[in-house]
């Protein structure tokens, strides 16, 4: 991903005169990084925000469809939490609601897949390996430290498990198709002959295979 050196030199520049002023004479590269890394963090939340609502269209629709076949109808701007790897993002969207079915939506959520109150998938997954790696309670205090803001212990654990039912189930299929004889022969035929050696590593060396 490219971005235009203008503008990332003046963020920069903005973020260095942010230090200069709230470090005043106390300037050490130590307290410059932990300043910095707040600054990135604060800023790049806010930004998400702001990039999340101008999502939406400037003369957004009054109505829009529902699943149950009828028109949802707008009833104002509401917020929505979202936790990101830059901490916790307020934004507001437009929500509708169904006269029939008394059904809600937010066209801005399904747009972007967010899921209100819930944890990108970006953070769902840093939480999940730091799950694995170590309890659910240091877990939760080494993400405090890289990413600046407290996840919860629940919040690590449900991160952590849900990550493992999808890999269970992943798993599930796997051994399901290794098991379907019809699976097994429709990849037997779509799988090329390549000629040439065939090396295996043994102690480190590599031997070359012949097929007779």
């Amino acid at each position: 991903m490219e971005f235009t050196t203008t503008r990332l030199e003046q963020i920069a520049i903005l973020l260095a005169d942010e230090i200069k002023e709230e470090l005043a004479e106390k300037q050490g590269i130590n307290e410059m990084e932990q300043v910095m890394r707040e600054l990135v963090k604060e800023t790049a939340g806010l930004g998400l925000q702001r990039a999340i609502e101008q999502g939406e269209e400037r003369y957004a629709e009054k109505e829009v469809a529902c699943r149950c076949g009828e028109q949802a109808k707008f009833v104002s701007k509401r917020e929505a939490v979202l936790w990101t790897v830059f901490g916790k993002v307020d934004y507001k969207r437009r929500y509708y609601l169904c006269a029939e079915c008394h059904q809600g939506q937010s066209p801005l959520d399904r747009k972007y897949g967010i899921v209100p109150g819930q944890v990108t998938q970006t953070l769902s997954s840093l939480l999940g390996v730091l799950g694995v790696e170590v309890a659910f309670e240091e877990a939760s205090q080494l993400a405090e430290r890289f990413l600046l803001f407290r996840v919860s212990d629940n919040t690590v654990r449900k991160q952590t498990e849900g990550h493992g039912n999808a890999q269970a189930q992943a798993e599930k299929g796997w051994i399901e198709k290794a098991e379907n004889e019809k699976s097994l022969q429709v990849r037997e035929r779509s799988l090329a002959y390549r000629s040439g050696r065939i090396c295996a590593s043994m102690d480190g060396a590599h031997v070359p295979l012949q097929h007779n």
